[in-house]
This record gives C-alpha cells, structure tokens and sequence, in this order.
C-alpha cells in the first residue's frame, strides 16, 4: 500500500469518529501527501477548517525568532555572542546573559509563562513589550547562564525587543518584511488581537462539547508565541529551511545544533521513532500545534488545531509512524451499542500508583461523562460512548479524543477494575473509590 493510501486511512478513521479538528499537511520528498483541514474554524458560524485556514501557533513562533536574529548577525548588525545588555542596557545582569543563551532557552531567566498568576490574571491583561520585560528582570535567575536548559519565553521576549532595536523595525514587520514576504508567505503574521486577520480560526476548548477558551490578551506574546499561519505557509517555511534563501548554510546549520539537552534555537532536536527530527510544539489559549520535520527522511508533518485538548504531539507522530508503514492501532468505532446500567458505571476511580490522579465519571441526562486532567492539570469534559458489552467487560470510547475505558467485572457483576487508555497511547488500571 503506499504512503497516501495508508495515510488516507487512518485520517479515514480518526475522521468517521470526530477525533481530528484544524488543518493537517503530509509531505513526502517535496511533495505533498495529505493537505486538509477537518472539524469546524468556528462553531459559532459553522464555518469548517480549510488548508488556507489561519490557525494561531503559539511556540512555534520561536523558529521565526531564531531566524529573524540570525539574519541580522548575518548581516553584521548584531553578534548571537554578544551580551544582552549590549542592546538592552538597563537589564540587570545583562553582561552575563548573552543572545545565544536566549536562542537556546539557557539563560537561567524564570518563564513568565509559569508565574502563580499568569493563567489567572496576567496573560489576560495588555501589556507593552517593555512592561513584560520589567515583569521579570529584577527576578533571581534560576542558576548560572549557559549551565543548564530550562525552556523559557522570557528570552525570547528579549530577543524581540533586541530585534526591533537593531533593525528600526516593530517585531510585526521584521517578520513580514524579512522572512513571510521574500518565501510567498502572505497568510503568515503577527497577531495583535485588534486586527481582524481574515480567515483566523476561532480556538475552543472542551467541557461536554466545544466551549470558549480563556481569554489571552495578544498585545505581549509577539516573539515568543504571537503568530499565525497556515499549514501551507509553514511548508513554504519548511522548505526554505532546507536552502540558503534566508540565512548562509554556515549560520542554519548553528540554529539547527543543540546546545544544552535537545534543544538548538527555537527547534528542537531529537531522536524520534529512531530517526534524526527537528520539531517544535506550540500552544496558546484555543489553540495547539506540532511540526515534525525528519529531515533525512524528507518528511515533514505539519498539525495546526483550534481545540486546545487536541493531542497534536501523539497524533503527528502516529501519522509519521504510518508514513515510516509502522505498526499503529487505529481506534474503535464509536457507533453506540444499548447499555443501560449506567448508574454502576457512574463514580470516582483511583489510577493504580498515583492516586492524586482522578478518574471522574458522572451521569447526566442518562448519559455518562468522564471528567479528567490534561495538560496543565486542567480539566475535561468528555461524554463516553458504549462500543461493546459482554458479562465480563464493557468498553467505552470518548467523543472528540481517542481515549478508551474498559470496566471489568467479577462474577458477580460488580466493577473489578478499569482499564484506562488515554489519548497519548497511555495505559492505566484505576479502581473504584469505595
């Protein structure tokens, strides 16, 4: 079978049970496979995910960055060595901190991102790149610049703010100017939340059926995780990556070489599926993303998704396993069988091992619900679908993820255990809470 017929059909399957939303584009040998979107842009409308849909990509913004400082140490207008307070002199220890340390996330600089009141409040309020800045430069640093990885988009501010000053330019326009408009990438830009971007997806996230995602203000993010594209710009990206059009062979080659642990500047670089990847992920609130690029292997898998509980990281592997004609599972079909004894089913289940660790299924209207932590420790809502049922066992799957509970049970009809996969490929016995 070749490569699109395999793909066609695990997409087929993960389609048919609703557990795909953004766009996807699969590219083998320069030449694309798969380019498609699937669910809705915006629920609100019913306006569904196209290939020129432009989805929000948080971290994957870091590459653009990378690049934008790279070009200008190309031109001489700034050296990756230099120190920091070179450009920014008022910053506290700004000799100590250089531009490299900031390309690979080993400034020692605390995460803005990771502060107590930064889901809660801050990122919801606007702020001026100097007032980020100011929000974290008097913090002790968390140990010795250059000694240690700790991914952070403290630097990556200062990095833009570095830009701006050297090139005269707002961060928005370097990035436009200087990369988007030389590679033909005109759905590519920076999001300031006040422009209406045409074609933007709306991003949700998921408590019994899509919902509105927290609010995110979009006047600080800029450098770090401020941009939109598309799946099919960020091709052209990929592929100008792999020639000197932006940046000499010299100077890509130091942006694609780890420093400290896997990360190099603004991609990082690792062994996957035992091969050779550079990759990067990236969220913002509604949204989520990953970009795969086996560069030997010259494949790239590029996933943008406008639902924040998406397992983007998972899924563009297991679409680069069935590339690689690997072995993958597909999942169940969620057609649903008849099953009424609903109210035994309903209750708390303990994770064996980890206890804090909660599964939490509860009735609603005669239907059952699985509420569980995701990434962040936030919670979901996802309503549980019977698929089959024997005296011994009942399986149920998860509608929008592919996750899979099968509750077992004793002679006399009582829950033994559960059998829990979620939708990483994780497995978990749980226990009912008595």
């Amino acid at each position: 079978m070749r490569a699109d017929e395999r793909i066609g059909k695990w997409i087929e399957r993960y389609e048919e049970n609703g557990y795909i939303n953004g766009s996807i584009l699969i590219a083998s040998n320069k030449d694309i496979i798969l380019n498609k979107g699937f669910g809705m842009a915006n629920w609100e409308h019913s306006v569904s995910n196209k290939p020129t849909t432009k989805f929000r990509i948080g971290s994957l913004t870091k590459a653009f960055t990378s690049m934008g400082i790279y070009q200008l140490h190309e031109k001489g207008k700034l050296c990756i060595d230099d120190c920091i307070g070179k450009y920014l002199p008022d910053y506290p220890l700004g000799e100590n901190i250089t531009l490299y340390h900031c390309l690979t996330s080993t400034t020692g600089i605390p995460n803005y991102t990771s502060f107590p009141d930064f889901w809660s409040k801050t990122m919801r309020l606007p702020m001026t790149l100097e007032q980020l800045i100011d929000s974290f430069k008097h913090l002790e640093l968390n140990f010795e610049p250059g000694m240690k990885f700790e991914y952070s988009s403290s630097g990556y501010t200062l990095l833009t703010a570095i830009i701006e000053k050297v090139s005269g330019m707002s961060y928005a326009e370097y990035i436009k100017e200087k990369i988007c408009r030389p590679l033909g990438m005109s759905n590519t830009g920076c999001d300031d939340g006040i422009e209406i971007v045409a074609d933007l997806a709306s991003g949700y996230s998921f408590w019994e059926k899509p919902i509105h995602s927290a609010y995110a203000d979009l006047s600080f993010p800029l450098g770090a995780y401020g941009l939109y594209s598309t799946t099919e710009d960020l091709f052209l990206w990929d592929q100008a990556l792999e020639s000197s059009q932006l940046l000499n062979k010299e100077l890509m080659e130091k942006m694609f070489s780890p420093n400290i642990s896997s990360y190099a500047s603004g991609w990082m670089v690792s062994e996957m599926l035992g091969r050779k990847c550079v990759h990067h992920f990236g969220d913002i609130s509604g949204f989520c993303s990953n970009f795969l690029r086996f560069v030997d292997e010259q494949v790239t898998v590029i996933f943008l998704s406008n639902i924040n509980v998406t397992p983007v990281t998972h899924l563009t592997q297991e679409m680069a396993r069935v590339l690689f004609d690997e072995q993958v599972s597909l999942p169940l079909s969620t057609q649903p069988i008849n099953f009424t004894n609903t109210e035994l089913i309903a209750g708390k289940y303990l994770i064996e091992n980890d206890e804090s660790k909660i599964l939490d299924i509860t009735l609603k209207n005669g239907e059952l619900y699985l509420t569980v932590p995701k990434m962040y420790g936030v919670l979901y809502k996802f309503k549980l679908i019977p698929v089959s049922h024997n005296p011994t066992k009942t399986t149920f799957l998860t509608e929008m993820v592919n996750e899979q509970l099968i509750f077992h049970y004793c002679s006399l009809g009582k829950i033994e255990s559960v059998e829990y996969k979620d939708f990483n490929g994780n497995k978990y016995i749980a226990y009912k809470d008595l």
